[in-house]
C-alpha cells in the first residue's frame, strides 16, 4: 500500500509537496525513518530556502532505499515532479542522496622530494577494479568534516593524523564542492596534510594494505610523485585537490 503525506515548503504553509513512498519500498522502510535520514532532511531544507517561484515542486515519489550492513540507510533514490514557470515545462527531477564526503591530499615528503598517497581499489560503478583516488570517504551525521577526513586517512592509509595538521582547501565554499549535481546531492570537502617522513617511513608506507573489510574495502596505497599526480589518476578529487594546494601555497608566498 502506498504511503503518503504532505510536508510543507513554506512557514506560512501556502507551499507544500506530496511524499510518497510506493508500497514496494513501503514495506522496507517507514516515512518517518526517511524524513529522518540526514541527506534527505538537508535536501528538504534546501528545497525549503528556495524562494525561486519560477520552479514548483509538486510531489516527491522515493523510488528506492539501501541500507548499509548497519541497518542505516546509507542511499536513497527519488523523482521529484518539478515544472518551469509560465510555459509548464518539466524539470530533471531524478535525484540521489548520499551525502556529504570528504577526500585528503596526503602528501609525503622525504628527501626533498614529494609525493601523494593514493588508495587502489575496486570501484565497480566505473568499472575499475583498480582504480586510483585520493583517500576519502563520506561524512558521518556529525558533520565533522576534519574529524572524518583524519578517520579516513587512519582507516585508509594506517596514518595517524591530527585534525589541525588538515589544510581546508575549500572554505570558499559553503559545503563543498558538488561533482555531479545533475542528479546528485553529494559534495565534497577537500583538505591537504603535509609530512615530512622518513626514507625507511616511506617504504614502509608503499604498497601496504589496508581498508575495513567489514564494509567491503580491499584498499592498497601507492605513493605517486606529486608533479605526475595529475597524470596519474582519472580522480577529479585528486585532480581538484592538486590545482587548489597550488593555489594555497601561491596566496601563502605572498
Amino acid at each position: 500500500m502506498m504511503e503518503s503525506t504532505e510536508i510543507q515548503l513554506s512557514p506560512d504553509g501556502s507551499r507544500t509537496v506530496r511524499l510518497d513512498c510506493p508500497a514496494h519500498v513501503a514495506s522496507t522502510v517507514s516515512l518517518s525513518e526517511i524524513q529522518h535520514f540526514p541527506p534527505f532532511k538537508h535536501w528538504l531544507s534546501a528545497l525549503q530556502q528556495q524562494s525561486n517561484s519560477e520552479v514548483v515542486v509538486k510531489s516527491i515519489t522515493i523510488q528506492s532505499v539501501d541500507r548499509f550492513k548497519s541497518g542505516k540507510i546509507g542511499f536513497l533514490k527519488l523523482a521529484a515532479l518539478a515544472h518551469h514557470l509560465p510555459d509548464n515545462t518539466a524539470v530533471p527531477g531524478i535525484v540521489f542522496l548520499r551525502g556529504g564526503a570528504v577526500a585528503i591530499l596526503l602528501i609525503l615528503r622525504s628527501e626533498e622530494k614529494e609525493y601523494a598517497i593514493l588508495t587502489e581499489q575496486p570501484r565497480l560503478a566505473v568499472p575499475d577494479f583498480r582504480m586510483l583516488e585520493l583517500p576519502a570517504g563520506m561524512l558521518d551525521d556529525d558533520g565533522a568534516f576534519a574529524g572524518t577526513a583524519a578517520r579516513e586517512i587512519l582507516e585508509e592509509t594506517g596514518l595517524t593524523i591530527a585534525p589541525h595538521e588538515l589544510i581546508d582547501l575549500t572554505t570558499h565554499a559553503s559545503k563543498g564542492l558538488y561533482p555531479s549535481s545533475g542528479a546528485c546531492d553529494e559534495f565534497i570537502r577537500l583538505f591537504a596534510c603535509l609530512k615530512h617522513v622518513t626514507s625507511k617511513e616511506l617504504d614502509d608506507i608503499k604498497g601496504r594494505l589496508s581498508g575495513l573489510r567489514e564494509d567491503g574495502e580491499f584498499i592498497t596505497v601507492r605513493l605517486v610523485p606529486l608533479d605526475q599526480l595529475w597524470q596519474s589518476t582519472m580522480d577529479m578529487k585528486a585532480t581538484s585537490a592538486l590545482y587548489l594546494w597550488n593555489q594555497h601555497n601561491q596566496q601563502q608566498s605572498k
